[in-house]
C-alpha cells in the first residue's frame, strides 16, 4: 500500500498562497479605510491660550493649549491655511495680531496631511 504524499502538500500549499492573498487585500483595506477615516470633515474646536504662533512661517502653525474635561491638558498644533476665518469678536483680523499668551477659540479639521485650522476667534 502506498500512499501518494504530494496531495496534503499541495493542499497546504494551496492554504498559503490563499492565506497570503488575503492578508494582503485585508492590510489594503485596512490602509484604505484609515485614509478614509483621516480625511473626514469633522469639525474639533478648543479654547485655550497661544502657546506659539508665527505669521511668517510658510505654512503659518498656531500651538494652543486648553483644557479638555475639567483636568486633562490638551495641546493643539494646526497649520493655519489660506481662507482660514480669523476673528476678534465679529472683526476680521490678520494673522499678525495674534500673540503669544491670548485666548482663543480655535475650530480644526484633521486631513492627510495634519491638523488644519477652519478658524480663530481671538478673545480679549
Amino acid at each position: 500500500m502506498t500512499e501518494d504524499v504530494s496531495k496534503p502538500r499541495l493542499s497546504l500549499l494551496g492554504v498559503l498562497v490563499i492565506g497570503a492573498a488575503l492578508c494582503v487585500a485585508l492590510a489594503g483595506l485596512g490602509s484604505f479605510l484609515t485614509s478614509v477615516y483621516a480625511a473626514n470633515n469633522t469639525i474639533y474646536e478648543i479654547r485655550g491660550t497661544v502657546e506659539t504662533i508665527d505669521a511668517a512661517d510658510v505654512p503659518p502653525v498656531i500651538v494652543v493649549k486648553g483644557q479638555h474635561g475639567s483636568s486633562e491638558g490638551v495641546v493643539v498644533g494646526a497649520v493655519v491655511q489660506q481662507g482660514a476665518t480669523i476673528l476678534r469678536g465679529k472683526k476680521r483680523i490678520g494673522l499678525d495680531h495674534i500673540q503669544r499668551g491670548d485666548k482663543v477659540t480655535l475650530k480644526y479639521i484633521k486631513t492627510r496631511e495634519g491638523l488644519s485650522v477652519r478658524s480663530i476667534v481671538l478673545h480679549r
